[in-house]
């Protein structure tokens, strides 16, 4: 965490730790000068008194410079951060977000920077307090030599004991983050799988407790053994300081005497013993003083220390997120190539290969060839793993293929241009989302248009638009899906791609968009490309292709898909077949 802040905030944080280091050792100066007025005559009190409200004034300004300077560089971290983060998201490709998984990322959005926040907090008392604790040391060594060995090796050896506990500890608390991940995906399952759980008795009951509880007391578990850890050694390191306490007042007194007596019995210079440091009371006073206020800041940074790892373990989590697929900056890209408006739009050759639930070995979609003409209405059919979905997501660039290519207007879609080629289409996906605002429209006068739209949906009675905002987004799936498909006429693509958008529709909205907005689009001259089981509406198409077997082939006229569609139709609707 402290090479992240170098690399964020240098100065910053060099200032701030600079300023909780001057804290810290004006408070081991308050010591210093508390020992030697309780020793000092009267005529001295006053020029102790004097450096006391000095030393007072000092510790009180470098504390709260510190606090202040940490609370900004922590804020300014931690605002990078989530920007950073979050445009990390969006420039990364679609499948590596994917094999990534919501959870995960939701997790890193949220708790892990929640955790590296609640570390900064502690960054400012680790200072003074490591500072205190460095100017304690001093002025012990000042008191005594002998004395400062003695508490240097008993902290080695409360430092060796606690770093043998915190990697227990740190194990564990690793592992209580792995379990959250787990326990924020079946959150996620909990609240969108509400109506099947509450359908299905035993369904419920054997996510509660095969899944949710399973994952939330492995969590328990690790985080309380590793916070248990944490907690063994910040009492070992208290109690060693009470034995220093009670070496100096019980023990080293009679150590000098059995040394003095040992001396006597040596008289013949036969054995040399050393000379053991004078104990004077003034020593011993200003000792176990200097151990009992250093008793506080270790106290303080033992408990700091598990935050801390916290910290740093929340920052590998998010640094782990390796972001090796992230695509060009749109700023870079956009504007760098332009298609013209219509283009013909082909697929030559193109494959990708998946992997489909319940298989261990890879489906492969392709090759696959295709023409695309502007103005025509391609519908998709195929059953359920055929590869509709990856076809479509092939399309819109939002997966790329491993062989064949993709051609706009002649051009060739390649890393350079494939931001630009994606912004030629709009999109209601099955999963579609719906933002709560028409963003992306700033500029455009397009509350009057959209109020149209709305009507023509029949949604002005649920929802109104001011300023570019909705209403409400408290609606059914299918009035939420009517929503999107207006904020797709009103992004004016030359290419349309619906996935299943009349399947949570009555069928009076569908009979508007397959007899009324899909001949629209096609008027406009838009390239319009649905994915539909709907086979009444079949003769709508241009064409009717197919995937199976990973094959793409035309539905000829004379197909029974098509008789089935010629029994719904009424008077001479027309089927073309290409």
């Amino acid at each position: 965490m402290m090479f992240f802040l170098l690399r964020n905030s240098g100065w910053l944080l060099i200032f701030s730790m600079s300023s909780g280091l001057l804290a810290g050792l004006s408070g081991a100066g308050l010591i210093a000068v508390i020992n030697m007025a309780l020793d000092s005559k009267q005529s001295t009190l006053p020029q102790l008194g004097k450096l006391f409200a000095e030393l007072c004034a000092l510790l009180f300004l470098a504390r709260i410079g510190s606090a202040f300077l940490l609370m900004r560089l922590g804020q300014n971290v931690i605002f990078n951060l989530r920007l950073k983060l979050s445009r990390q998201i969006l420039r990364t490709s679609f499948p590596h977000l994917q094999a990534i998984g919501p959870a995960r990322i939701l997790a890193c959005l949220t708790q892990d920077i929640a955790t590296f926040a609640e570390a900064f907090q502690w960054l400012p008392m680790l200072c003074v307090n490591a500072a205190i604790i460095g100017g304690c040391l001093l002025y012990l060594g000042w008191l005594s030599g002998t004395l400062l060995v003695i508490v240097i090796l008993a902290i080695i050896v409360g430092i060796g004991g606690i770093q043998l506990v915190e990697s227990h500890a740190q194990h564990r608390l690793s592992m209580a983050r792995e379990s959250d991940d787990k326990l924020y995906g079946h959150f996620r399952s909990l609240t969108q799988g509400m109506k099947e759980l509450k359908l299905h008795e035993l369904r419920r009951n054997a996510f509660l407790t095969d899944r949710l509880e399973v994952a939330a007391k492995n969590y328990r578990q690790h985080y309380l053994q590793g916070n248990g850890f944490y907690i063994l050694a910040g009492n070992w390191g208290n109690i060693l300081f009470y034995l220093l306490i009670g070496t100096a007042l019980f023990l080293l007194p009679n150590i000098r005497e059995a040394v003095a007596g040992l001396s006597t019995l040596a008289c013949l210079d036969v054995v040399k013993l050393p000379a053991w440091p004078d104990m004077t009371p003034e020593i011993v006073r200003g000792y176990c003083l200097t151990i009992l206020y250093m008793m506080f800041p270790l106290a303080t940074l033992m408990d700091g220390v598990p935050v801390w790892v916290r910290g740093s373990i929340a920052l590998k989590k998010i640094e782990a997120l390796t972001w090796d697929s992230c695509e060009p900056e749109s700023a870079e890209t956009s504007g760098s190539l332009s298609f013209a408006d219509p283009e013909v739009l082909m697929l030559n050759g193109v494959t990708h290969r998946y992997r489909r639930e319940g298989e261990d070995r890879p489906f492969t979609l392709g090759p696959l060839d295709l023409t695309l003409q502007p103005g025509e209405v391609v519908f998709l059919i195929g059953g359920n793993g055929s590869g509709k979905t990856t076809l479509a997501l092939l399309l819109v660039g939002l997966y790329v293929p491993e062989q064949g290519e993709i051609r706009l207007g002649g051009q060739r879609i390649s890393e350079t241009n494939r931001e630009s080629y994606r912004q030629q289409f709009s999109a209601v996906f099955s999963d579609f989302y719906l933002f709560d605002s028409l963003l992306g429209f700033q500029g455009k006068e397009l509350d009057t248009e959209a109020r149209v739209y709305l009507a023509r949906l029949q949604l002005d009675h649920k929802v109104s638009i001011e300023n570019g905002e909705f209403s409400t987004l408290d609606l059914s799936q299918g009035q939420r899906k009517r929503l999107a498909l207006l904020v797709a006429y009103l992004e004016d693509r030359p290419f349309y791609l619906f996935d299943e958008w009349a399947a949570d529709q009555d069928p009076i909205f569908k009979k508007i968009f397959y007899t009324e907005l899909l001949p629209l689009l096609k008027a406009k001259g838009k390239t319009v490309i649905v994915i539909s089981h709907d086979d009444h509406y079949f003769y709508m198409a241009d064409r009717c292709l197919k995937i199976e077997d990973g094959a793409l082939k035309a539905i000829v006229a004379e197909s029974p898909i098509y008789e089935r569609a010629e029994e719904g139709l009424t008077g001479d609707a027309p089927i073309v077949s290409n």
